[in-house]
């Protein structure tokens, strides 16, 4: 096996300078960065380990220092951190400051600014900022031909430091193509281009190619994509451990690349593994003559798949008996990617195991071993599988994510986007940690290690038919429990196990209700009654009210006419006041029952929230009606008449 390494591989000037930026400044009480300091979740975790938060909202934030990260930041970031009165470090690449100075230099000058990039990558973004986000960004040569810019104004353009050099080129030809008047600036990092030149020198040359970086990083993304452009196994990973030793043979010619936020100790870590495969693949014939070789002689080599037996399990690790000089030993870690795994519940004494050997040092006799890399091989055949067949899933959540959830299956890290957990908004995703949950596959990518699931397919088939099951049982008047799911204006939403019924506004109570809020809450269990089933346009009508609990059954007695009864001015209208007796139970105080005068205003005479005692008119219990009267208590004025020689 020969292993070629590109020698730009790893951090460049601008990423080493704002890591540098970070650890100079340990000691700095509060330190922040704004956004991931650099697209590489390895880098990002170690330093959120040591209290280095990741921010990306300063507005709470009243003592502190922001470290900008490499990409570089808007205007309005720096703004907003003086306007706070907070402290900051400007790690801003030096070849992107150089953009920002352009982007607000041209943009004052009223010409259109046109940046060649990725509209989603922070660097962008950024550029974008210094033009009050006016600029026109174009990603490839397909919006170059149907952008619409104006021919009356010059167009200033500029590239993502990162970005292809060809798609640029071809950009700004296309664009003079089309009559417009452009100011170019060459942007693209010299580093870059050197990177690439220098990866498709090498993807040209061999059999495969490993590119090492974040998954979110634009240029390895980029590196990855010229790479197999030359050389069609070409494999991109984050980590080592995410690399397939079963798919490079001993007479390989590998070669090795990395992006710019690569750091070089993981590139140190893929280099180490392949030599060590190489040292230990050198001088024999195929692996299973190594295997055939290791059993008859008793001895272990580095790359085995070997079966074992467990003769020992604690909190921290399972030690193997492999029928070697030493035993072999499984940490937590490498038993499976769950971080909260019971080993105990897992594997007892006894029980035989298969294992691949990761490291054997021969002067101690030590063997590590790993169970969960022979579980992810096999994982990513099983997914593929289930993929294409679209067979249902089944496994537990272990983390929750920015936008989502990680379930581990077969130590294949599968995302389930938010908006596919559920039909309905979830508002704390923590409800679905460490639980099990049934999914199906709708992306997979082996290549690029992408998996994403959904839980919202599985549940719309199980909810069509318990709607169907639901249609067939319902009937009014029944009554069933369900699950507010959704509060209006106009009344609740309520689950009923399969479809959703509406309980009105006016369904709530006997009485006057504002708003449904005011007697449920969201996820509350309720009794409704049904009050209509529409099988034809699936609408379910839904009532908490009850014939048992109807005030007007005993209006008859409760508010016979004389009766003087109490009540609470609810409603003023032009012709009267109207009064609760009780919760759905209303009378008119007509204007000419208000007092033993004539009365202009009702306003005048009565206020909203008063409490009156008032004479009962009339009462129609069926039309629910019922007529008072203020001034049937008041005392009738006497007319005194005056003596004739009083006038």
């Amino acid at each position: 096996m020969e292993i070629l390494v590109a020698s730009t591989a790893g951090f460049c000037f601008g990423v080493q300078r704002a890591v540098d930026s970070v650890y100079k400044n340990m000691n700095k009480e509060k330190l922040y960065t704004y956004g991931p300091i650099i697209h590489n979740q390895q880098v990002v975790d170690s330093l959120e380990n040591q209290g280095i938060q990741a921010i990306y909202d300063i507005s709470d934030l009243s003592v502190g220092t922001i470290v900008l990260r490499s990409h570089g930041v808007a205007k309005k970031v720096y703004e907003e951190i003086e306007k706070q009165g907070l402290t900051y470090i400007d790690s801003t690449c030096p070849y992107v400051k150089r953009i920002h100075k352009i982007v607000e230099k041209y943009s004052k000058q009223g010409a259109q600014i046109v940046i060649v990039g990725d509209p989603t990558h922070p660097e962008v973004q950024g550029i974008n900022g210094w033009c009050k986000n006016q600029g026109i960004i174009l990603q490839n040569q397909n919006e170059a031909r149907i952008c619409s810019l104006s021919k009356q104004i010059p167009i200033c353009i500029v590239a993502q430091t990162t970005y292809k050099p060809q798609v640029y080129n071809d950009i700004i030809d296309i664009l003079e193509s089309r009559g417009y008047t452009i100011k170019v600036f060459h942007t693209i990092c010299n580093a870059t281009s050197i990177r690439q030149e220098e990866a498709i020198r090498i993807a040209k040359k061999v059999d495969k190619m490993i590119v090492i970086g974040g998954k979110h990083s634009s240029n390895t993304r980029k590196l990855y994509e010229l790479c197999k452009q030359w050389c069609e196994q070409t494999y991109y990973i984050e980590v080592p451990q995410e690399l397939e030793l079963n798919l490079f043979q001993p007479n390989d010619k590998i070669g090795i690349t990395a992006g710019a936020s690569t750091p070089k100790k993981t590139i140190e870590e893929v280099i180490k593994i392949m030599s060590d495969m190489h040292n230990n693949q050198e001088n024999q014939a195929s692996f299973e003559e190594l295997l055939e070789e290791s059993l008859s002689q008793g001895r272990v080599y580095r790359g085995q798949t070997l079966q074992g037996k467990v003769i020992h399990v604690d909190e921290n690790e399972v030690i193997v008996s492999l029928g070697y000089k030493a035993d072999g030993i499984i940490s937590k870690a490498e038993f499976s990617s769950d971080p909260n795994v019971d080993l105990k519940k897992e594997v007892q004494p006894g029980d035989e195991i298969e294992v691949y050997v990761m490291k054997v040092n021969d002067q101690e006799g030590q063997v590590l071993l790993s169970k969960k890399r022979l579980a992810f091989q096999e994982g990513w055949d099983t997914l593929q599988a289930a993929y294409e067949s679209q067979k249902v899933l089944e496994g537990k959540v272990i983390e929750v994510v920015r936008g989502g959830v990680i379930v581990l299956l077969h130590e294949v890290r599968v995302f389930i986007p938010a908006s596919q957990l559920s039909d309905h908004f979830i508002h704390d995703l923590n409800e679905f940690l460490h639980k099990d949950i049934t999914f199906k596959l709708i992306e997979f990518d082996r290549r690029r290690r992408k998996v994403i699931g959904s839980h919202k397919e599985i549940m719309a088939k199980e909810r069509a038919a318990q709607k169907e099951k639901l249609f067939e049982t319902l009937e009014p008047e029944n009554i069933v429990e369900g699950v507010v799911k959704r509060l209006t204006n106009f009344g609740a939403f309520v689950d009923l196990g399969g479809a959703d019924g509406l309980l009105h506004i006016s369904e709530l109570s006997w009485g006057h209700v504002k708003h449904p809020r005011e007697i449920l809450e969201e996820g509350q269990t309720v009794k409704v009654r049904i009050l209509e089933v529409d099988k034809e346009n699936e609408r379910i009508s839904l009532s908490l009210k009850s014939s048992e609990n109807n005030p007007w059954n005993i209006a008859e007695t409760k508010y016979a006419v004389g009766n003087k009864v109490t009540g609470t001015v609810v409603r003023i209208v032009s012709f009267g006041a109207f009064v609760e007796l009780e919760p759905g139970v209303d009378g008119l105080i007509h204007i000419s029952q208000i007092a033993n005068k004539h009365v202009e205003k009702v306003e005048d005479e009565l206020r909203i929230g008063e409490q009156v005692e008032a004479i009962v008119l009339d009462l129609d219990v069926e039309a629910k009606r019922i007529s008072l009267s203020l001034k049937e208590l008041e005392e009738p004025e006497v007319e005194i008449e005056k003596e004739p020689n009083e006038a």
